[in-house]
């Protein structure tokens, strides 16, 4: 794969818009935003696996139990009533 002429804020703004939209698409289709959510967990965690290995990517994630728990990922009130519940947090970007 080639190497990424965008800075990595940008390719994350980028990678973000394309997921919302096909969330959209899904939700659309009748398909549960848990399900997406499940799906896309797995699908993260699977190719950081193959990426780092399995060591890595357990010392990645070994604190994000934490980090919810603190609400890093915890859409804040006046964003809930402005966006559709289905969709995931904006601001990862």
């Amino acid at each position: 794969m080639a190497e990424s002429q965008l800075n990595p804020d940008r390719q994350k703004k980028i990678a973000l818009d394309l997921f919302l939209e096909a969330w959209d698409k899904a939700n659309e289709v009748g398909i549960d935003s848990d399900l997406l959510s499940e799906v896309l967990i797995y699908m993260g965690v699977t190719d950081l696996v193959a990426d780092r290995g399995e060591d890595w990517t357990a010392e990645v994630l070994e604190d994000l139990p934490e980090r919810i728990r603190e609400g890093e990922f915890t859409m804040p009130e006046d964003m809930l009533e402005s966006q559709p519940y289905s969709q995931p947090n904006p601001n990862f970007a």
